[in-house]
């Protein structure tokens, strides 16, 4: 046991960033993907080394950022982003395995309730993609914005970091886990093809998404739940996730991040906003998944800032104070 106590203390103090609980959930993750892939069958193709030592060369390297510039006031900020990416890169990937594993169980389809809360709201998907193809340049600008998102994760861990901003940096990485993994559940419970696949409108007549907006996902998602796909390629995985949507999930996360900087909050507004409407179109999404999206963000900010709130309460209270309220 003292064994365990002092190597999560030399991982505390080496790996500031993120939170203590981020790095049980990384390993939480891990040994479910690795348990589940046995169990079910599945392997990683020939192809994903190079990929994997791609990674792993690169987390090689920011290991060896924070462990140089540990205890060093200088490199404080190289040191909050290298820990932080650290964690960001193996999480990112267990997760893409584990969204897949998830979406093997193969529930029972839910895009009729889907598209049905979308139209008790009045929302018409089908309206919206045809708004954007009209007005052709806000719809390549969305569609361009859409893939901006995890470049735009990624400059945000680096700006908080090196304007030493290391308790956003934090914020932002346990909201980025905690909401990753509730999204991930989620779509294990309630699967969706997503209102493309459901309402199956041709794309020839709308210029303004891909080829492939909102269905790039669909051949592994469908052979997954078929039970024929087995075989991880870390170069041709996608993002399958469909109910609730993490873009949009993250679109909010990054605005949430910068609101102490009001400049970048008003561009993030913007930007994000904007992000939020090609979820819809070039993401393909229901506009229920951006509303479970945002509400699993909004809890997830909450629960951090009460547990947050709760353990700073704790370490500054004195102790003869706190039994003097007994009396």
């Amino acid at each position: 046991m003292s064994n365990i106590r002092h190597i999560a203390r030399w991982i505390s103090s080496t790996f500031p960033q993120p939170s203590p609980f981020a790095w049980v959930a990384l390993a939480a993750v891990l040994a479910i993907d690795l348990v589940w892939s046995i169990w079910g069958g599945f392997h990683v193709s020939v192809g994903s080394i190079k990929n994997l030592s791609l990674a792993a060369f690169a987390m090689s390297m920011l290991v060896g950022f924070t462990i140089y510039g540990r205890g060093r006031d200088d490199l404080e900020a190289l040191v909050a982003w290298a820990s932080a990416t650290l964690f960001v890169i193996p999480f990112s990937i267990a997760c893409v395995v584990l969204c897949y594993l998830a979406a093997s169980v193969g529930l029972p389809l839910v895009d009729a309730r889907l598209a049905a809360f979308d139209q008790t709201l009045g929302f018409n998907w089908i309206g919206l993609l045809e708004f954007v193809n009209v007005h052709s340049d806000f719809g390549r600008l969305t569609t361009a914005i859409y893939y901006a998102a995890f470049p735009e994760f990624a400059l945000l861990i680096l700006f908080l970091a090196f304007t030493r901003r290391t308790d956003e940096v934090r914020e932002l990485v346990d909201i980025y886990w905690s909401t990753l993994l509730l999204t991930i559940v989620l779509s294990a419970l309630y699967p969706a093809l997503g209102p493309i696949g459901f309402y199956a409108p041709s794309l020839d007549g709308f210029q303004t998404v891909t080829a492939t907006a909102g269905t790039v996902h669909l051949p592994h998602y469908l052979a997954l739940r078929a039970g024929t796909y087995d075989t991880f390629d870390f170069g041709a995985m996608q993002g399958i996730i469909e109910f609730p949507s993490f873009h949009a999930a993250l679109a909010l996360m990054m605005t949430w991040s910068v609101r102490r900087s009001p400049r970048l909050l008003a561009v993030g507004l913007v930007f994000n906003g904007l992000m939020l409407i090609a979820t819809l179109t070039e993401g393909g999404h229901y506009l229920a998944d951006v509303v479970a999206g945002s509400l699993l963000v909004a809890a997830a900010i909450s629960v951090r800032h009460y547990l947050t709130r709760a353990k700073r309460m704790t370490e500054t209270t004195n102790p003869l104070q706190a039994l003097r309220g007994f009396d």
